[in-house]
This record gives structure tokens, C-alpha cells and sequence, in this order.
């Protein structure tokens, strides 16, 4: 999954986000979807069949001691999507996790797991708070300058300032 809009044009149903969380935690089927959810079996289809061909999720067969085999669901792609947006910037990125390098986990039980993810989200909420004190100052700088820009009286001068503005702000995305 590699285009912004495709993406949000998927997770902005919250059927479909309820099902990718549930995905997330473990692989299913429609019907334990459908029962687990409370959501009609054919819209759990219809969602399931939308993110499969938006490539979000894949599905196999899987053989089940109960009847029929099945279709099992499981998520295909990983990323992350920011969007932020302030007085002075709308930016919307999607990073593939494919892009990142991480570690291996490398945990040799259930408490040592669960307590290495505590430290993980720890550090995840303290770089969110890091970022949003960025932006909030990135922000005032913006108003600062975008203020100092419409004073210019020359229209030309404004319009290189403003493009020298823009050139900076790509050139840190």
C-alpha cells in the first residue's frame, strides 16, 4: 500500500478498522469475524474482499476439523500514516514499514515480552511529545515568518521569499 488516498479511502469506514484491528491480534475467518464484531457476516465479506484487492490484507485456505475448510484473513502490509495539521502546515506521509530497519525482538518469555512492549510504547509516547513540541515551535517560527512575508511591499520579493520558504519546508520532508 503505497497511495495516501487509497489508504484513507479504506480506513475511514470503521467496520473495516474494526476488522484490521482484530486481524492485527490474530488471523480469522468471515463468520468469527462477523460473530466476534456483531457485524453481518456479508459486510464482513464485502470490507474483507475491498482490503484484499487494495492490498491491505491476503487470505488461504485453511482446513478446519469443523466442515468446510475456510478462508482465513491476515493483514499484508505494514506502515505507518502521520498526518499533521496546523495553522501553518498540513503535511500527510505514509512510511512502509519496509523502509525502517528494527531490531529483532529477542525475548525469552511471556513476562519479559509484555514488559518490553510496556518500554516500547514508552518510548513511542516520549517521541510523541518531543514531535508535538517540534511542530508547535516549528509552527511559531511559521507564523513568524509567514507574517513577516505578506509585511514585504515588493510582490516579487514576496513571491521568492515564499518559494524559498516552500524549498525549505520539502526539503525536510
Amino acid at each position: 500500500m503505497t497511495d495516501i488516498d487509497e489508504l484513507l479511502s479504506i480506513i475511514e469506514n470503521p467496520t473495516r478498522r474494526r476488522i484490521l484491528e482484530y486481524l492485527t491480534r490474530e488471523p480469522s475467518y468471515p463468520l468469527q469475524l462477523s460473530k466476534d464484531l456483531g457485524i453481518s457476516q456479508q459486510a464482513v465479506m464485502k470490507n474483507l474482499a475491498l482490503m484484499e484487492q487494495m492490498g491491505m490484507l491476503m487470505s488461504y485456505p485453511e482446513v478446519s476439523n469443523k466442515g468446510p475448510s475456510r478462508t482465513v484473513y491476515v493483514p499484508k502490509s505494514q506502515f505507518t500514516l502521520m498526518i499533521d495539521l496546523h495553522d501553518n502546515m498540513f503535511t500527510a506521509r505514509l512510511i512502509p514499514a519496509d523502509d525502517v530497519d528494527a531490531e529483532d525482538a529477542n525475548v525469552s518469555g511471556m513476562d519479559e515480552a509484555m514488559g518490553r512492549i510496556g518500554d516500547i510504547d514508552s518510548q513511542i509516547r516520549e517521541l510523541d511529545l518531543k514531535r508535538s513540541a517540534l511542530l508547535k515551535e516549528r509552527n511559531s517560527i511559521m507564523s513568524w515568518l509567514n507574517h513577516a512575508i505578506r509585511e514585504v511591499d515588493d510582490p516579487e520579493k514576496r513571491k521568492e521569499l515564499y518559494g524559498r520558504l516552500n524549498t525549505v519546508s520539502n526539503e525536510e520532508a
